[in-house]
């Protein structure tokens, strides 16, 4: 003979659906610590603009600026978040002087201009949120510094 369902095992398993699907829209992400909280020096996303859509599906880096240098030895990154639910790590941000891909969004005057590199490539039509980490502290990325969409092809900046 069966056994009903207990309201116990009804509710483990609506907190389990819950957490699925709270993983699945990728809202805090794969830190088991603290969260990260938000980036230093006023950090802005220059390229891609925040907001684009159709931006290459094979971007290879992602320039920001800040109105101050980051502290030397960091290891800031981004958590990159897709739609499709894939996830990846960029790179440390690296200072960078050379030029900035088009479109971009000028940095203000005085900026320090960092770049960190995509490991893998997004892919087409993708939404995707890069997320503030500082992997040196294990904490659990939780601030979105921008977002964009990738397209099939060429590289388009949103309305203003």
């Amino acid at each position: 003979m069966q056994k009903p369902f207990s309201s116990f095992s009804a509710a483990a398993v609506a907190a389990m659906l819950l957490l699925t699907a709270c993983n699945n829209n990728s809202t805090n992400n794969n830190g088991f610590g603290t969260n990260c909280g938000g980036p230093p020096n006023s950090l802005q996303l220059i390229h891609p603009i925040n907001g684009s859509s159709k931006v290459n599906p094979a971007i290879q880096g992602i320039f920001v600026a800040t109105s101050g240098a980051l502290a030397v030895g960091n290891q800031f990154n981004f958590l990159l978040v897709q739609s499709s639910g894939a996830q990846q790590f960029t790179s440390t941000f690296a200072r960078y002087t050379g030029p900035i891909p088009s479109p971009h969004t000028s940095p203000p005057p005085g900026s320090t201009i960092y770049e960190t590199a995509i490991p893998q490539p997004i892919g087409p039509l993708q939404s995707s949120n890069l997320y503030w980490n500082d992997g040196g502290t294990g904490c659990t990325p939780n601030v979105i510094v921008g977002s964009f969409t990738t397209g099939i092809g060429s590289v388009t900046q949103p309305r203003r």
